[in-house]
């Protein structure tokens, strides 16, 4: 995960929904159960778990359910941060 990375989520908004949905449910989720709470196609929201899981910001838990994965966008704020 980069710092390109990170500015990818800011300008990707279904990304940076999707992502923010899984952590705030803190359990894995469905494409549906996404789709529904934020309101968007489960197309719009499986294209965004694609783009997330390549950039292991999720991880596939089985077929259609994926949870959050903050260890990679964590050390990249971290490193972003202390090199200020």
């Amino acid at each position: 995960m980069s710092a390109e990375d990170i500015d990818d989520l800011k300008r990707a908004s279904s990304q940076r929904d999707v992502l923010l949905c899984l952590i705030e449910s803190g359990e894995p989720m469905t494409s549906q159960e996404i789709s529904e709470k934020l309101g968007i196609t489960v197309n719009a929201v499986n294209i965004a778990l694609f783009q997330l899981n390549k950039k292991e910001l999720v991880d596939r838990v089985s077929r259609g359910i994926y949870k959050y994965k903050l260890g990679p966008i964590l050390l990249a704020l971290l490193k972003e941060y202390f090199e200020e």
